[in-house]
């Protein structure tokens, strides 16, 4: 078996949504903080480039291609000693074997089980999704110290949001407040009437310029927010992800859904409150300082069920972000340190 210490060339394979891509950054800051001079390359989903291509930890980011033999031949000349797989496809496992890399570790895959791995890891999703992730590094003795995620915003990024608050006419000193009434299902966001009360209380009480931001196939949702508020909120929704982390950076405060840009507001440092309904608390809540939650704790399907499990639970989802008033979130803010 190869050596640990002899490893210094490390691929990491994750293809995942945004918010799964921010979670695995500690990951990435863990092997660089162990093999401290090994070359580290990421291959993230096509899109997810912008999360990772800022971060000082790696060397490299690759793109998955879906052509195979290119795929294996862009793993191959890289000589890579080992590959960390972040997700139980038993695919990604065989392209790393194809492509001769010689140390594989990850999770106990659902087609192939522990087959072709070097290390298999049990895929324990009964805790945080970072701590699933820091757990296939965790197998190899590797020491975790910090487990906060973390995105880097390039000098692009930079300019782009300084010159976005300039026309708008919000780069004074008054607080931005980013509302996000976005999510991957309908049943999982908190309803836009809520979000239009909850925009409007916060420029009366703060004086502060609101922004909402959605995905690209959200616009009239942020349109509906926007109907029903006094105030005229800023809306944002074609942005690239270096350009939406850029501008949560510069947010002072960002309430939103459980979704991918609620995961890149933490990982940017900006204080976040999440409304959950329909989500697993254990397991994406986020967990770090400057954060809170928002939820029906005592509903005991936020503590057990899956991402996939509450499809057919929506119910339940709407009775739970239902019981989330607009005055319960006020409160919440005021009690937050940002």
């Amino acid at each position: 078996m190869l050596n640990l210490e002899q490893i210094d060339r490390i691929l990491i394979i994750r293809l995942a949504p945004l918010g799964e891509t921010v979670l695995t950054t500690p990951v990435i800051r863990t092997l660089r903080q162990h093999f401290r001079d090994a070359y580290i390359a990421y291959m993230v989903a096509p899109t997810r480039e912008d999360l990772v291509s800022e971060n000082p930890h790696l060397n490299e980011v690759l793109t998955y291609q879906a052509s195979v033999p290119k795929l294996i031949y862009q793993i191959a000349r890289r000589k890579f000693q080992m590959a960390v797989i972040l997700q139980p496809t038993f695919r990604l496992v065989l392209h790393t074997f194809f492509a001769r890399i010689p140390f594989r570790v990850g999770f106990e895959t659902n087609a192939g089980g522990k087959k072709l791995l070097s290390f298999a890891v049990p895929n324990n999703t009964s805790q945080h999704e970072t701590q699933r992730y820091l757990d296939v590094v965790r197998a190899l003795g590797v020491e975790v110290a910090d487990d906060e995620p973390e995105v880097f915003v390039d000098g692009t990024g930079i300019a782009w949001v300084n010159n976005f608050l300039e026309n708008q006419k919000i780069n004074d000193s008054k607080p931005i407040i980013g509302l996000n009434p976005g999510a991957a299902t309908a049943y999982r966001r908190w309803h836009a009437a809520n979000f239009a009360v909850l925009g409007d209380r916060l420029h009366a009480t703060y004086e502060a310029h609101i922004v909402i931001t959605t995905g690209p196939r959200e616009g009239e949702l942020a349109d509906q927010v926007a109907a029903q508020m006094s105030h005229s909120p800023i809306i944002v929704n074609q942005v690239t992800p270096m350009q939406l982390a850029a501008l949560l950076q510069r947010c002072d405060l960002y309430i939103s859904n459980d979704t991918g840009p609620m995961h890149l507001s933490t990982a940017v440092k900006t204080p976040t409150i999440a409304l959950f309904g329909a989500s697993n608390l254990i397991q994406w809540a986020p967990p770090w300082n400057r954060h809170t939650v928002v939820a029906r704790k005592e509903c005991p399907f936020m503590k057990t069920l899956s991402s996939k499990e509450w499809d057919t639970h929506t119910d339940r989802a709407r009775e739970n972000l239902e019981a989330i008033t607009p005055d319960r979130v006020m409160a919440t803010v005021e009690k937050l340190t940002w």
